[in-house]
């Protein structure tokens, strides 16, 4: 199974959260993740206004495919309620 990482930009329905974790869970893609709070970017030692602000947390996943983690992706609560939610593959060294 190859790992993908899902960045969300944007909260879903609360109420559609606990099923869609029950999926990943049930389907043996989930792997971790995490709400994010207010951060900072620092580049060069100095702060810097590329913070991407809209980020609202992230999802560590497995699937066999990335059509399969597109697919997830599609079912996400943040994609369903007209957010943004970025799809990376993750390397492994």
């Amino acid at each position: 199974m190859t790992e993908y990482i899902m960045i969300n930009h944007g909260v879903g329905t609360p109420e559609n959260w606990d099923p869609y974790f029950k999926m990943l869970c049930d389907n043996n893609h989930m792997i971790g993740g995490s709400a994010v709070d207010h951060g900072i970017s620092v580049k060069d030692s100095a702060f810097s206004n590329a913070l991407t602000t809209t980020m609202t947390g992230y999802l560590l996943i497995q699937a066999e495919s990335l059509e399969k983690a597109k697919e997830i992706m599609a079912l996400s609560p943040v994609h369903k309620a007209g957010g943004t939610v970025e799809l990376f593959t993750l390397v492994k060294s």
